[in-house]
């Protein structure tokens, strides 16, 4: 309140002072009349993003935030000479491609009688339809034009047509420019007594808008115009002040004939619009000699209508329902995440229910992000409800960080213990004719023993069982935290799992039961108090700045690393991540001046050794030349760690999955299946190593032999990056490397990593290097392409990452089509810096 009391002294105080300097009692010459359009009082054609830009700037249509109605209302008294009295009504809205476009109609009523706006007005309304559309050139440079026709019983004033032009310029968050030629092809330049003043001539004005703090709470203008048949130079100041609470207080004051005492005239006016929520109502005096004479006065006022909502009257507190359907990929979680950030920071939203459906999160190191963003949101004051039907242990892991936790009565939760699936496809293949063959580095190097083996080997065994006794270990953990459950009561419920909703709550794994009709009642009983509950949906908000921002980028990892270019994989849903497509993604990052720090956000299990050093190139010249904050997210192992060695400090989640620092290669021979279907295959080479890579023979030895030097170059090769990346010796690389995977707790111990965080504590850190603000925008490359594919499933009516037909199959069986699809994905002979395919129940996720 008491921001709120000194923004509206300070508004109010800056106003008087205004008005007593530029109204002195000797001053009476008022402003010559002119064929105006109804002008909105207190806007800077600088910063003027309103539908009011029709008439201040067009330029500004193309800044438009949202779809916008206004209408406003300048009442003149008789005694008044100013003709642009009346109604205006406008409409704008914002248009693909950096377009805005707009429509008004101005009702104008000149004031008659003895002390009204004269001839030719006299008294005799008139009218002016008004077109026009502004383009963006960037956030810094905009252009824009109307064409305005007049209509009115009066000949002087009818059939006018007029076109005027503008440009914005912001370089900056605290400084914008402006220019407008109004009326340029000059509509009724001739002069008429008794004041040779033409009816509507060419009129130029310059605009210059400051803002201290960068932030629209405080605006100076500064405007100079000419009037060119008048022959008149009138400076013009403007002042706007953001009331917290209230709304935003405008005023200016406009002067002709400044080195005169007896001829100066001025005019200004002062107002206040109050806001509430897309709603704008508002008014204020228009005062001052330019009217007619020093005494003289006028009155408007405003209302508006619009898609954006602006700082004003807070909203009665409330509770929002943010409802998961289906398991967000990698994209859909990261705006999932952002999204629960900004409730936090929403003085209006008192608590947050989180409906799960369906598993909220693709991983356990997903779900502890999403932990971690309730627990933010319960940091700023707010309460957090979890409400499941049928659970899953990401759910439970996530939702052990709410307030409360209640089950559908008929629900339970899916939970009886972690577990891991690895399939082994020897046994398969040997009966269908075919051999893998595989050349590997590193005893730990686990993935080609999926297509090479019918069981885990030993190593591979006691690696697997490692894994899953540090994931028990930190979700047991969490649990313990966030739950209040001892490490003995959380193992004895373990094994009578699963559970249904009364089992759950004797557990200690939630807290009550209730319906979907119930949950508005829940939060209330959380909160003490009544509040509704609304489903949660993205506003878009009044910009706080304008003009050149610094910004955050965010390159995006995910999926299988392939050389080329992106795809995806027709109907299942998984993602080629090529090395094309992101080496030229960092490439524009690193030359986007905008671009201040970058996130690198791995969510990769690896792939093709040779897209994996493509990428470390690009993003090791973007570190270079900018702060690159890697954040771990799923996966990042084997070739999703050598990318991230590029740069540093690296961010991994507790439960994060990377490490797996090697190389292999190989090729399936089918030989023997060709031989039982009786093809006969015949390879003529000029040398004997010629078909070494062929599909119709295995390796020789001394062909093993070559390969297994040649890929321990590779190794070789990986070995040195990861150790100029992390400043560790090749040898204490090698220690940890080998093929082994590690956790993100195990990573951080073995200096694999820099903190333990996730996307927060990684953006966080990278908007402090670049010297950003909290709320610096987001650039997120490469952006996803739809294939053709993809667009007819959407013509189908089918959602193309996982259409109706592959959401139909058993969970289970997706998940082993999913295991398998990626064998499907490298050519033979491609060396691959790969993990092993899905060592955790992580399901793939959506990022439609």
């Amino acid at each position: 309140m008491k921001r709120a009391h000194f923004g509206g002294l300070t508004a109010l105080s800056c106003l008087a002072l205004g008005a007593a300097f530029v109204a002195p009692a000797h001053a009476t010459e008022p402003f010559p009349t002119r064929a105006d359009r109804v002008t909105p009082p207190g806007r800077n054609i600088a910063s003027d993003d309103s539908a009011d830009a029709l008439v201040t700037n067009p330029a500004g249509l193309a800044n438009l935030a949202a779809r916008e109605a206004r209408w406003t209302y300048v009442r003149c008294e008789d005694n008044t000479r100013r003709v642009a009295c009346g109604h205006a009504v406008d409409g704008a809205m914002p248009l693909p491609f950096g377009f805005g476009a707009g429509l008004r109609v101005d009702f104008v009523q000149p004031p008659g009688g003895a002390g009204g706006a004269g001839f030719p007005y006299d008294g005799v309304d008139y009218g002016w339809l008004t077109l026009g559309v502004g383009y963006s050139v960037s956030p810094r440079l905009s252009f824009g034009g109307t064409v305005q026709g007049s209509y009115s019983t009066n000949p002087y004033l009818n059939g006018l047509v007029g076109v005027s032009l503008g440009v914005d310029y912001r370089p900056s968050t605290r400084f914008g420019f402006a220019a407008t030629l109004h009326d340029l092809n000059g509509p009724s330049p001739q002069k008429l007594p008794p004041l040779a003043a033409p009816i509507l001539d060419r009129a130029y004005a310059a605009g210059v808008a400051f803002r201290p703090t960068g932030k629209r709470a405080l605006e100076l203008g500064l405007e100079a115009r000419y009037y060119e048949g008048l022959d008149n130079f009138r400076p013009r100041a403007t002042l706007g002040v953001d009331i917290p609470g209230v709304g935003r207080a405008r005023g200016d004051v406009e002067m002709q004939n400044i080195g005169s005492d007896t001829r100066r005239g001025v005019m200004a006016s002062a107002g206040l619009e109050v806001a509430f929520s897309g709603y704008g109502v508002g008014g204020g005096a228009i005062f001052g000699s330019g009217l007619g004479k020093s005494q003289s006065i006028a009155g408007y006022a405003t209302a508006s209508i619009s898609k954006a909502v602006a700082p004003g009257v807070p909203r009665s507190e409330r509770a929002v329902s943010i409802r998961v359907e289906s398991t967000p990929g990698p994209r859909n979680h990261a705006r999932m995440l952002r999204r629960l950030w900004k409730l936090a920071e929403d003085r209006e939203v008192a608590a947050v229910m989180f409906v799960v459906r369906a598993e909220p999160s693709a991983s356990f190191a997903h779900a502890e992000e999403l932990a971690d963003a309730f627990r933010v949101l319960k940091a700023h004051g707010k309460k957090v409800i979890c409400s499941w039907e049928d659970a899953g242990p990401k759910g439970l892991y996530a939702c052990a960080s709410a307030d409360k936790i209640v089950v559908n009565p008929a629900g339970g939760l899916r939970y009886s213990g972690l577990k891991t699936t690895h399939f082994y496809l020897a046994g398969m293949l040997a009966k269908l004719g075919v051999k893998a063959e595989f050349v590997k580095i590193g005893a730990h190097q686990l993935a080609p023993e999926q297509l090479a083996n019918e069981r885990a080997s030993d190593v591979g065994r006691a690696d697997q069982l490692d894994l899953l006794a540090n994931t028990e270990a930190v979700f047991t953990e969490n649990l313990v935290r966030y739950r209040k459950l001892t490490p003995e009561k959380i193992r004895e419920a373990t094994a009578r799992g699963p559970f249904t909703a009364q089992e759950a709550r004797d557990a200690g794994f939630a807290d009550g039961f209730a319906f979907d009709d119930e949950l508005e009642r829940v939060v209330q009983d959380v909160l003490g108090r009544k509040v509704s509950l609304e489903k949660d949906e993205v506003e878009t908000r009044e910009p706080e700045v304008f003009g050149k921002r610094g910004k955050l980028g965010v390159l995006w990892v995910d999926g299988d690393m392939v050389d080329g270019r992106s795809q995806k994989i027709p109907l299942l849903g998984n993602s080629l991540v090529g090395s094309y497509t992101v080496a030229e993604a960092a490439k524009r990052l690193k030359d986007d001046g905008d671009v201040k720090a970058v996130v690198l956000r791995v969510e990769t299990p690896g792939g093709s050794s040779m897209a994996a050093d493509v990428m470390w190139r690009e993003i090791k010249m973007l570190a270079e030349k900018k702060p690159v904050i890697v954040s771990m997210g799923s996966f990042a192992a084997s070739g999703g760690y050598y990318i991230a060695s590029a740069s540093k400090p690296i961010y991994a989640l507790p439960l994060t999955i990377t490490g797996s620092i090697g190389i292999f290669y190989g090729k399936a021979d089918t030989s023997e299946l060709l031989k039982r279907i009786g093809v006969n295959v015949e390879v003529r080479k000029t040398t004997p190593r010629a078909d070494t890579e062929s599909l119709f023979r295995g390796f020789t030895d001394e062909e093993r032999v070559e390969l297994t030097r040649k890929i321990g170059q590779f190794y070789d090769v990986f070995l040195d990056r990861v150790a100029s990346g992390r400043g560790m010796t090749k040898a204490q690389v090698d220690a940890v490397g080998q093929g082994r995977v590690w956790t993100g707790q195990q990573a951080l111990d073995h200096k694999l990593v820099d903190r333990l965080g996730g996307l927060r504590e990684a953006m966080a850190a990278a908007r402090r290097a670049g010297h950003l603000p909290d709320d610096a925008p987001l650039t997120e490359a490469p952006i996803p392409e739809p294939t053709l594919i993809d667009r007819a499933l959407e013509l189908a009516g089918l959602r193309s990452a996982s259409p109706a037909v592959f959401e139909a199959f058993p969970p289970q069986l997706k998940a082993t089509v999913r295991a398998v699809a990626p064998f499907a994905i490298f050519e033979d002979g491609v060396p691959l810096a790969r993990m092993d395919w899905m060592p955790l129940e992580v399901m793939g996720g959506s990022d439609d």
